[in-house]
């Protein structure tokens, strides 16, 4: 057995503890460079193929036209195409009743607005504000032109994109005294 110096023996402990401090601090960098990696990535693609604001508001103009004119067509499946079809979208109408679904809001139209008594809608004075990067609110007119009384109020949107794009997620609509 051979017997080292003392100094000699302390510089390899000393020797091995940098090398693990060294290889540990290796670890962190690349761990980090990894973490840094996973973010900018996951920042990046999102934001490649989200639409701009401008194509957003575009879009809700473009649903609400199409639902104008499905309304006036007397084609009311068309027309609650522009509600998300999930039960978390609601309506909120005369007399404070809420309706979850689409497929019960357009049961509620049906019933409400009957064949032959629909009448023709317009939407107008659309104020369009971005909430958040996938959600919108829009406050604006509608009107009906249905003689005698000719119904008219104000209603409020919240949009929310999905995976079939922007939809309607929220109305409330109120009629005008």
């Amino acid at each position: 057995m051979e017997i080292e110096p003392a100094g000699m023996a302390t510089g390899r402990r000393e020797h091995r503890r940098n090398g693990a401090a060294a290889q540990a601090g290796r670890c962190r960098r690349r761990l980090l460079a990894l973490a840094v990696a996973a973010a900018a990535a996951a920042c990046a693609g999102p934001a490649a193929t989200r639409a701009t604001e401008a194509e957003d508001r575009a879009d809700i103009q473009r649903i609400l036209h199409e639902q104008d004119e499905a309304w006036n067509r007397g084609d009311l499946h068309a027309f609650v195409a522009g509600y998300a079809e999930s039960e978390r979208m609601t309506y909120v109408g005369k007399g404070g009743a809420i309706v979850r679904g689409r497929a019960a809001l357009e049961e509620r139209y049906r019933r409400s607005y009957p064949e032959g008594k629909r009448g023709t809608l317009t939407f107008g004075d659309l104020d369009v504000r971005r909430l958040g990067p996938d959600d919108y609110l829009v406050l604006g007119t509608w009107a009906l032109a249905l003689p005698p009384d000719n119904p008219h109020g104000v209603f409020t949107l919240v949009f929310e994109r999905g995976e079939r794009g922007l939809s309607i997620i929220h109305d409330h609509s109120s009629g005008a005294d």
